[in-house]
């Protein structure tokens, strides 16, 4: 049995109701599921946003600081997570990158003294400074000023 999603049914049903939904006229249904059903595929690689997303640990947390770091290209955040003794720290992924402008504002905005939860993940470099990687925040949800 192919296990291809390209020959999926559930996911030739999901590309078609995600065009139902955006209301578009199609003249070319065909080619218009086909282009759904690779935007789909996109959004469910290892390297998308919602899949790194999805398999980040969850941390509830204050930000304390968020500091634009030139040398790498990166937002340090310092916060106080909910299970934490003390101050933490973790790193946006790099301002320079394909989602650049989705980090910028995600952390260029005034987040300190918010309540939130972080996404944590690990970058993998294997770097010499770094042989386990870097702790990466790739988003946060933002619940306000905290009390």
């Amino acid at each position: 049995m192919d296990t291809d999603p390209f020959f999926d049914p559930a996911t030739i049903r999901m590309a078609y109701f995600a065009l139902l939904l955006s209301g578009r006229k199609y003249e070319n249904l065909e080619l218009a599921v086909t282009q759904e059903m690779l935007k789909l595929d996109r959004l469910s690689s290892e390297r998308s946003l919602p899949y790194i997303v999805g398999t980040s640990k969850r941390i509830f947390a204050v930000i304390d600081s968020i500091e634009f770091e030139e040398t790498s290209h990166r937002y340090l955040i310092k916060f106080h997570a909910d299970n934490g003794d003390g101050q933490e720290k973790v790193r946006s992924e790099r301002v320079d990158s394909k989602r650049g402008e989705v980090v910028k504002k995600i952390w260029g905005r005034d987040l300190v003294g918010h309540r939130v939860v972080i996404f944590k993940t690990k970058e993998n470099v294997g770097s010499k400074a770094a042989p386990n990687g870097y702790r990466v925040s790739p988003y946060c949800i933002d619940y306000g000023k905290a009390k």
